[in-house]
């Protein structure tokens, strides 16, 4: 399998990112991808659980308005 190539900018960055997930799933059987999916949505929802920061906490870091 190739490795991810590091770009020369954000859109190069990207657009290898593209082309290196495409090959994944190509390359990989669903149930692999499928399955290293699942463990990464899992240990995110996970941490979203256990986090100790509010929703309003989370959005004054990112800069954004919390309307709640």
């Amino acid at each position: 399998m190739k490795y991810l190539r590091p770009g020369k900018n954000n859109k190069e960055e990207r657009m290898n990112f593209v082309k290196y997930w495409a090959n994944y799933v190509k390359t990989h059987s669903d149930r692999e991808w499928s399955r290293q999916q699942n463990v990464l949505i899992n240990s995110l929802m996970k941490n979203a659980k256990n986090s100790k920061m509010t929703p309003r906490q989370y959005l004054k870091i990112k800069g954004e308005v919390c309307l709640r």
